[in-house]
């Protein structure tokens, strides 16, 4: 009787595994892209790698302002990361986010990370709902509530920017 709700437990967590980090050819665009719910992993993969790996690596964010969002309580925050694979901005900057999440030892489990195609579409978000209208785009929740949001690139720089939402909220 246990074996198959183990098997049916395990089918769910693989189907969900396998249905993230999903490509298609983006027929506005004519090229290959990352479409749907992702992960981390997905900027490793070919049409990841050649501009994220580059602009991670050579990113050096400000050790001040990364201090500080260190010493904030980040327990109660969560992000949602909405990119475009295909997008100029999001070649700069979602590498350069990723980076201080790092640097600031982020919980990554609580970062959620949608693709949408060139025409701003996914199988798993909403952009028009959710009044996303350039990517990249980084909304930032405390406890489930929108705190703020980076659109496109920072006002000053994404540590600044980041510090002064997660603070002043």
């Amino acid at each position: 009787m246990k074996r198959p709700a183990i098997l049916l437990l395990l089918s769910l967590i693989i189907g969900n595994i396998s249905a993230q980090n999903q490509t298609k050819e983006d027929s506005r665009i004519k090229m290959n892209i990352l479409y749907g719910q992702i992960t981390l992993d997905a900027f490793d993969m070919d049409i990841c790698s050649p501009w994220y790996t580059p602009e991670h690596d050579s990113y050096l964010p400000d050790t001040t302002i990364l201090k500080e969002l260190r010493e904030q309580n980040l327990t109660d925050i969560s992000i949602l990361l909405i990119i475009g694979s295909w997008c100029h901005d999001s070649h700069r900057e979602v590498p350069r986010f990723i980076k201080i999440l790092e640097e600031i030892n982020f919980p990554f489990d609580q970062l959620n990370m949608n693709a949408l195609d060139s025409g701003k579409s996914s199988p798993d978000f909403d952009a028009k709902a959710n009044k996303v209208t350039n990517v990249p785009t980084a909304v930032i929740y405390r406890n489930s509530k929108e705190i703020g949001r980076i659109i496109e690139s920072p006002k000053k720089t994404l540590e600044k920017d980041l510090l002064l939402i997660i603070s002043k909220n």
